[in-house]
């Protein structure tokens, strides 16, 4: 296995962690909703700050799970031009898209960064029926695009260099 299969595998792991960070905030969120559908219909008293801890887990399970759905192929993929191509030309097709497309999430990291760090400079919170600061939850933002900004890249190298094996998802493609 070469250095860069490790590295790649590596980033998986880490992202399957991300993945599982997704799915425990949304089993949280489940829980919450119900609860507050519990409290205000049996005991006349909804749950105090679950809208706004709802919003924010939001957040965890859309930016935590990005790059994972990138790693694992699951972006929808529209190839009506590039599978009339040449094989060359799509493949340079591909490569020229991630390529964009990690340069494109690098800036919306940069921004996204830019955004938390001043909501963390002038102490900004959420106001609601519960106050809490939300800079975190915008360095979710931020940490959740630059994943995938990376995985963006690391799917180019991977594009040029590593051939394709017969079980890599990018194979069934074809199909």
């Amino acid at each position: 296995m070469s250095a860069f299969e490790r590295i790649y595998r590596a980033y998986g792991h880490l992202l399957r962690f991300c993945g599982l960070i997704a799915a425990l905030s949304t089993f949280a969120t489940m829980v919450l909703v119900v609860l507050n559908i519990g409290g205000r219909y049996i005991f006349n008293k909804p749950l105090t700050g679950s809208l706004e801890f709802t919003e924010s887990l939001l957040v965890l399970i859309i930016f935590m799970s990005l790059a994972l759905t990138q790693y694992d192929g699951g972006h929808i993929r529209v190839t009506l031009l590039t599978r009339r191509l040449p094989t060359r030309v799509a493949h340079a097709a591909d490569i020229f898209c991630m390529l964009a497309g990690a340069a494109f999430f690098f800036w919306c990291a940069y921004a996204a960064w830019r955004f938390a760090y001043q909501s963390y400079s002038i102490g900004e919170y959420e106001w609601g029926t519960v106050s809490f600061p939300l800079y975190p939850v915008k360095f979710v933002v931020f940490a959740g695009i630059l994943m995938l900004a990376i995985q963006f890249v690391l799917d180019t190298i991977a594009e040029m260099f590593m051939p394709i094996k017969a079980d890599d998802p990018r194979a069934m493609e074809e199909l």
